[in-house]
């Protein structure tokens, strides 16, 4: 696997692992009332899955459409991780309403979600394969709180992403609602 890749692949694994330990410290993950407008652990669970599945379907579909002439090899190996904001992302105090092909379901267990979540990172690991080698900062989307990003600054903002969440679900085990 291409450096950069490499490099983001362990972000990611690291950020994932967060979540799983967030979702591992809130007791009754299943139980907990939350307030209203407030995602619940399940909730939260299935709008990262949401999020990675959309940036895993934008780096494939990107890398298969791509005619000979633009599979340029990535030549650079210096860190991508810095390429985007990491302070606006995780800063909980400012918040983001999500689109809504990124709003979760609702009624999920846990369980479900956290297979749900397995999922979608099995199919980015897919998308990572297809893309190896190529020089994806010539790819740029946008992103409605970041603007244009470029494919790496894409996988990035999932670790980020993640993290962001991961307090969330952290807070939710701290918060106590009774309806």
């Amino acid at each position: 696997m291409h450096p950069r890749l490499h490099e983001i692949d362990g972000f990611l694994d690291q950020r994932r692992q967060e979540v799983l330990t967030a979702v591992a410290s809130v007791h009754d993950a299943d139980g907990r009332a939350v307030p209203p407008g407030t995602w619940s652990v399940a909730a939260v669970l299935d709008h990262l899955r949401l999020t990675e599945t959309g940036v895993s379907k934008l780096l494939h579909v990107t890398v298969s459409r791509l005619p000979a002439e633009a599979r340029v090899p990535e030549t650079e190996t210096d860190s991508v991780l810095h390429r985007v904001d990491h302070t606006k992302l995780a800063d909980r105090d400012r918040r983001v309403v999500a689109p809504a092909m990124v709003q979760p379901q609702g009624g999920l267990a846990v369980a479900d979600a956290l297979a749900g979540l397995d999922a979608s990172r099995a199919a980015l690991r897919n998308s990572l394969r297809e893309a190896d080698g190529l020089a994806l900062g010539n790819f740029s989307y946008p992103h409605p709180m970041f603007g244009p990003l470029d494919l790496y600054q894409w996988l990035v903002f999932i670790g980020l992403h993640e993290s962001r969440h991961a307090c969330q679900i952290r807070e939710l085990g701290e918060t106590r609602f009774d309806p």
